[in-house]
């Protein structure tokens, strides 16, 4: 298991108490001493602390992947086989909390300056590797999970009754939010610098933004750096790895990087892994489809090896209680887009592949392989009236249909003024809580640029959420998960795309489908994007069988915040599919709430 935990003394004369309280609760490893002085307590959970030869005062624990040594390499003195954290201490020694600036990959650490009793925290650009953060009592708690943070302390944390809010809303959360109200997430592409008695204040070090792309002159070329920007980001993931894991639903992303897997290692050494229906599961769905024919297509196409092709066809746990209780113990407990669903994919790589690290598609709908079917907003915004015409021209009728849709969406500032009442349908709140009135949904703000927009949809909370834990459930089986479609150089690239390469015709997804050509077979390539597919197949069979095993369940409601299961019942649902799935998260958070609800005022 990889990461990190760290006590900063800021002002509290019981610091060495509550340290020495924490190490007393753990089973340590002797090579794994953490480092303990009169300000700070560090412990990294995989290895020794580290500290460089050159730079005896850093102290740094860490979880990181960098992708741009040999760029760093001209710029700082170090070898060809210098790990990880010494690239960073390195480049933290050369340009401080600047240093951030010049690292690529997936990173959350911690460096400790004994000299200037200074302490800096710093997360990667999407936010792939974990890092929390909590201020009581003249310290300061951080660590790479939530539960390590509540393990530390004297008592249980309050808990965040907005966030609690916004999840029986179906809201999203904001990113830096958690469950409970003192502990924060450090955002994405954030730092914090941290000398006694300072103000606690994260800083932006890196925004998505256009890069020059003026070298390329035809679409083909866009295509080609695409390409070349893909197999990258995938290659650097896979450094110094021996067997190697990818999931495979049998959508064009996945598809796409198990093509590129195949291409650049040895197929003995790569596993996919898909979710599919059985006999059991299959009477649950109510249309029964899945995606394994497309998933034998690229097994095929790719010449992978059909015996380390593995179809996970149920979830592991005995019992429902069994899952919310894995949940508090990885992810601390309430959490938004909780991946738990990937438990059962991992242990069994863990424990019948011993794979290292597993790659994900997630989250090419919202970026790379996004539909495109708003691109012509920039013609609009920017009133560049060629392209608007081209756009007319191209679509007819439903061009100027779609154009007095913008206005009316601009007009209203939300892009569904329909969702609305299926929120309210969805709701689990209570009707009489003040966070009812107080709490808004911006989940479908317009925004009147295609760029604006791109920026937005790549740094919605779910994406940051969902990665996050899906890798926290790897982590305690000694997996890593990585998403090349969140590189940021391929995020770059796309976002300084010109419009119309977007362009949904002649058909959506048109970007990924057109520099695929040559990755992907056209039979996978052109496929129609399926609503009924779902990456979890057996989502029904699990979501119905949790229901008739909670129906005994009896709510507690300690905050009050949750609505009764009788006048949940009563309330009218778009269908009782729905309506029972709402009514298991209802009896899922009020079970973690009560588990985690504070001693001193239960």
């Amino acid at each position: 298991m990889k990461g990190f935990f760290g006590i900063l003394n800021l002002k509290n004369s019981n610091f060495l108490e509550v340290a020495n309280n924490y190490l007393n609760t753990k089973l340590l490893d002797n090579e794994n001493t953490p480092f303990l002085s009169d300000k700070i307590l560090l412990e990294d959970f995989a290895k020794p602390i580290s500290r460089i030869n050159e730079f005896t005062d850093l102290f740094f624990v860490g979880w990181c992947r960098l992708d741009n040594i040999e760029e760093l390499s001209n710029h700082l003195s170090f070898s060809e086989n210098t790990e990880e954290e010494e690239v960073i201490v390195k480049a933290y020694h050369k340009w401080g909390k600047d240093c951030v600036k010049h690292l690529i990959g997936d990173f959350s650490f911690a460096i400790w300056d004994e000299s200037k009793k200074e302490l800096f925290l710093a997360k990667d650009q999407m936010g792939i590797r974990p890092l929390f953060y909590m201020e009581q009592d003249g310290l300061l708690y951080f660590g790479t999970t939530i539960p390590n943070i509540k393990s530390a302390l004297s008592k249980k944390p309050e808990l965040n009754e907005e966030y609690i809010a916004k999840e029986l809303l179906n809201y999203p959360q904001n990113v830096e939010d958690t469950f409970f109200g003192a502990i924060k997430r450090l955002k994405p592409a954030h730092y914090l610098s941290i000398s006694s008695e300072q103000i606690l204040k994260e800083t932006r070090y890196w925004e998505l933004e256009s890069v020059d792309l003026s070298y390329c002159k035809t679409n083909e070329d866009y295509y080609n750096l695409l390409r070349k920007t893909l197999e990258k980001a995938i290659k650097s993931r896979i450094r110094a790895k021996k067997n190697v894991g990818c999931q495979l639903s049998g959508g064009m992303d996945s598809s796409a990087i198990a093509v590129i897997l195949s291409r650049i290692m040895d197929n003995n050494q790569l596993h996919t892994y898909s979710f599919v229906l059985n006999e059991t599961t299959k009477k649950y769905s109510d249309n029964g489809i899945d995606e394994q024919s497309t998933q034998n297509e690229i097994i095929n196409y790719a010449h992978l090896n059909p015996e380390n092709h593995h179809p996970i066809t149920s979830f592991h746990f005995k019992d429902v209680f069994e899952e919310f209780n894995k949940t508090n113990a990885i992810m601390g407990g309430v959490t938004y887009c909780n991946s738990i669903w990937q438990d059962s994919l991992y242990k069994y790589a863990s424990e019948n592949n011993q794979v290292e690290v597993i790659f994900s598609g997630f989250p090419g709908d919202e970026g790379i392989s996004q539909k495109g079917h708003n691109y012509f907003y920039d013609y609009i915004n920017n009133f560049n009236i060629k392209g608007l015409f081209q756009f007319l021209f191209d679509f007819r009728r439903a061009a100027i249909l779609k154009t007095i849709q913008y206005f009316k969406e601009k007009k209203s500032k939300t892009t569904s003024l329909d969702f609305y009442k299926v929120q309210e349908k969805r709701s689990l709140l209570n009707p009489d809580s003040n966070f009812k009135y107080s709490l808004k949904d911006y989940s479908f703000a317009f925004n009147p640029s295609f760029k604006g927009w791109q920026k937005e949809n790549i740094n919605l909370s779910h994406i940051f959420s969902r990665i996050e834990s899906e890798g926290a459930y790897a982590n305690q089986y000694g997996i890593e998960t990585v998403y090349p479609l969140a590189d940021i150089r391929l995020l770059e690239i796309m976002y300084s795309l010109p419009a119309e390469l977007f362009k949904p015709k002649p058909y959506s997804r048109a970007l990924f489908r057109n520099f695929t050509v040559g990755i992907l077979p056209d039979i996978v390539r052109l496929q129609a994007k399926r609503n009924g597919a779902k990456t979890l197949a057996f989502a029904d069979y699990w979501i119905k069988t949790k229901y008739e095993k909670l129906k005994n369940y009896k709510i507690k409601n300690h905050t009050g915040l949750l609505i009764s299961e009788e006048e949940y019942l009563q309330r009218e649902t778009e269908n009782e599919f729905m309506k029972m799935k709402r009514l298991n998260t209802l009896k899922e958070i009020d079970y973690l709430i009560d588990l985690n609800f504070p001693d001193n005022i239960k």
